[in-house]
C-alpha cells in the first residue's frame, strides 16, 4: 500500500505501508510512487519530497506472487505482458526520478532489496535510522541485470569497484560501506521499532534546514547537480540488456523457487 500526505511547511511524504509483507512492492506500486513524485513536482506549495516506509524493512523488493501470474501463460501473451509491464514500468519510473525538480529525501529505516534499493539510490539525500540498514541488489542471483538506473547511480554514489563486487556477487552493501561512501547523510541512531519517530525526526530536520533558503536557488542547484542525462541514457540500455532475461523466463523460474522455498532467499 502506497500512501501520501501533504504536511505543513511544504513537505510531501510518500509512504510504503505494508509491514506485514516487509513492504514488498508490486509493479503498480513502483508506478504509483512515480506518479506521486510527479504530483508533488507539479504542486507549487511543495518544497521537498520524502520517500519513507514503515516497520522494520524499507522494502524487501518485488512481490513474488505477482510473477506467478505468468506461469502457464501462452508465450506470445507472456512476452507482450513482460514488455508492456516490466519494460514500461522501468523506463517510466526511472524517467520520473531523472526529471524530478525538488529535493527527494529517503528515510531509510531498514534493508532495501532489488528495485527498492534502486529507488534509494535515485534519492538526493539518504538518512539512516540506525546501523542495521543495508542495500541488496540480487540481480545475478535472480537471473537478470540492473534496473531503474542503478547502473549509473550505484557507481556514482558507491564507486565502480565496490559496485562491481556487490552487483556481480549479489552481496549486501552494508551500513559501513554506505557510510564510507558518504551515501548516508546522517545516522539517527534509533533502535528498531522506532520508524515513525525516525520519519518524524527527518521531517523536522529537513524543515529546519530549509528555513530561510531561497526556493529558486534550491531548485536551480537541484537541476545543476542532477544526473538526468546519464539516467535517461541508462533507461534504454538497461531495458535492452535485462528484458531478454525476462523473455527467456529465468527470473520467473527463480522467483518461483524462492516462493516455494526451493531456493534460499538472500535476506
Amino acid at each position: 500500500m502506497i500512501e501520501h500526505e501533504k504536511l505543513s511547511g511544504g513537505l510531501f511524504t510518500i509512504t510504503i505501508n505494508e509491514p506485514s509483507k516487509l513492504n514488498s512492492l508490486t509493479l503498480s506500486d513502483f508506478t504509483r510512487i512515480a506518479k506521486l513524485i510527479q504530483q508533488a513536482d507539479a504542486d507549487d506549495e511543495i518544497i521537498a519530497v520524502f520517500l519513507q516506509s514503515t516497520g522494520r524493512f524499507f522494502s524487501s523488493g518485488a512481490q513474488f506472487d505477482y510473477f506467478g501470474e505468468f506461469e502457464g501463460m501462452e508465450p506470445e501473451k507472456k512476452e507482450q505482458r513482460l514488455r508492456s509491464e516490466i519494460a514500461t514500468m522501468n523506463v517510466y519510473v526511472a524517467d520520473v526520478f531523472a526529471q524530478h525538480s525538488k529535493p527527494l529525501v529517503c528515510c531509510l529505516n531498514g534493508p532495501a532489496i532489488g528495485l527498492a534499493a534502486s529507488l534509494v539510490l535515485l534519492c538526493d539525500i539518504v538518512y539512516a535510522m540506525n546501523d542495521q540498514v543495508y542495500l541488496l541488489f540480487p540481480f545475478s542471483s535472480l537471473g537478470f541485470a540492473a534496473e531503474l538506473g542503478c547502473s549509473v547511480t550505484a557507481p556514482l554514489k558507491l564507486g565502480i569497484n565496490r559496485t562491481n563486487e556487490h552487483f556481480v556477487f549479489s552481496t549486501k552493501i552494508q551500513y559501513k560501506d554506505m557510510l564510507q561512501a558518504r551515501l548516508i547523510a546522517k545516522d539517527f541512531h534509533l533502535r528498531p521499532g522506532k520508524t515513525a519517530e525516525f520519519n518524524s525526526q527527518v521531517h523536522t530536520l529537513v524543515q529546519e534546514s530549509l528555513e530561510g533558503k531561497n526556493r529558486h536557488a534550491m531548485l536551480n542547484i537541484q537541476q545543476l547537480l542532477s544526473q538526468k542525462d546519464a539516467l535517461v541514457r541508462a533507461q534504454g540500455r538497461e531495458t535492452s540488456v535485462t528484458l531478454p532475461f525476462w523473455l527467456h523466463g529465468e527470473p520467473l523460474k527463480r522467483f518461483k523457487q524462492l516462493q516455494t522455498r526451493q531456493r534460499k532467499h538472500r535476506l
